[in-house]
């Protein structure tokens, strides 16, 4: 392991976050299928127009984002594989226009410079407030992850994967036990404000029944029926996924990648799984930092870069948002597509990397339907 990787980055919040009460129980396999990819046929009906290609500005750290955009120098200079990415820097047409993100995490820097415009909403479940900035240096974990789903295109410092979806920023107070209560609470506040795509780089590791339940309801009936896309972190302890919220059907359960495009050794595996995309392993992935003192960085003040020798951000915590962020880009190239659609999508569309072989049905168990490629995603549902 790289010296100064960040272990709280590969164990985020996923040990963190525990139940005052309850006695779990998850869900085993998937909704996912890619069998279904030659039966499936997405509405395409009533589309928006094509949009033209989008200009990407000059952001400055663009270059070290190799899990979204092939940079050939830095590549070589990193030793990273040339599929490592998902495949985003052909898909400029969509932003993120429109879809509405909820993230669920420790807390949020709202007034991060690369988020201006971002934020739409927020909410404490602990207060009842709005306000959810960190409140110590550490509580870093929901901006690292907001950033890699929606840093503006400003020609400030990154890039998103979203760039112009809204944020819906919901707090829940890692670092203490949490209350059944509390993360229901955090779900209904998502369901309230009526969100299309909600991240979750976090688990419990024995979801509650009344938890499975709003997830259940909301994966069902939300986006007027189509329903929510919800996203889970698979967890970084090289083991099963076995009862964490990330083993319900109806959620996409992420496993994480590193820079040799295959699967990174600490990543959750299973018959829950679903997908992988870059979380990184030797390097990071370059993401926001709380700006000046109050973050974690050790060189620029306001951005954690992918090798940051003390504080480099990975884990399945970082491949989460990369595919709630290709989410927000499919659901805005296709508003029409139901959840079970998305999931659909992304199976069928997937690369089958690795060296363990798939299925007849497209699946194994340590890289799911295989990693997202959001080029082949996009040829679906247009």
């Amino acid at each position: 392991m790289k010296p100064g990787w960040r272990a709280a980055a590969l164990l985020p919040i996923l040990i963190a976050v525990t139940l005052l009460s309850g006695c779990g129980g998850g869900g085993a396999g998937s909704e996912f299928s890619d069998k279904s990819c030659t039966l499936q046929e997405y509405n395409k009906s009533n589309l928006p127009a094509l949009p033209g290609i989008s200009v990407v500005a000059d952001n400055p750290l663009y270059y070290q984002q190799w899990a979204i955009h092939y940079d050939r120098y830095f590549y070589y200079g990193n030793d990273i594989d040339d599929e490592a990415s998902i495949h985003m820097s052909e898909e400029h047409r969509f932003l993120g226009r429109g879809v509405k993100v909820a993230v669920i995490d420790d807390g949020l820097d709202v007034d991060h410079e690369d988020l201006v415009g971002a934020v739409v909403a927020t909410y404490d479940v602990a207060t009842g407030m709005t306000d959810v900035r960190p409140t110590r240096d550490t509580q870093n974990h929901g901006t690292e992850v907001t950033g890699i789903i929606a840093a503006r295109n400003n020609a400030i410092g990154l890039l998103g994967v979203a760039p112009e979806a809204e944020v819906y920023f919901i707090r829940l107070p890692f670092g203490r036990s949490v209350s059944t209560f509390e993360i229901v609470e955090a779900f209904e506040k998502a369901k309230e404000w009526g969100v299309d795509v909600i991240n979750c780089s976090w688990g419990s590791g024995d979801v509650d029944p009344a938890v499975r339940d709003i997830i259940a309801d909301l994966a069902t009936h939300g986006r007027n029926g189509k329903g929510t896309v919800i996203v889970f972190a698979a967890g970084n302890e090289d083991q099963p996924i076995g009862k964490d919220e990330a083993s319900l059907p109806e959620v996409i359960a992420v496993g994480a990648t590193n820079r040799e495009n295959l699967r990174s050794s600490y990543s959750n595996y299973g018959e829950s799984l679903d997908i992988m995309a870059p979380g990184g392993e030797y390097i990071g992935l370059t993401t926001l930092d709380q700006m000046g003192s109050a973050g974690l960085s050790s060189r620029d003040p306001d951005y954690l870069e992918y090798d940051d020798p003390y504080n480099a951000f990975g884990g399945t915590s970082a491949s989460a948002p990369i595919v709630t962020g290709v989410v927000a880009l499919l659901l805005e190239a296709n508003p029409n597509l139901t959840r079970q659609n998305v999931q659909n999508v992304l199976a069928c569309s997937a690369d089958k990397i690795g060296r363990i072989p798939y299925g007849g049905d497209g699946f194994n168990d340590y890289y799911g339907y295989g990693k997202v490629n959001l080029k082949k995603a996009m040829a679906l549902v247009r």
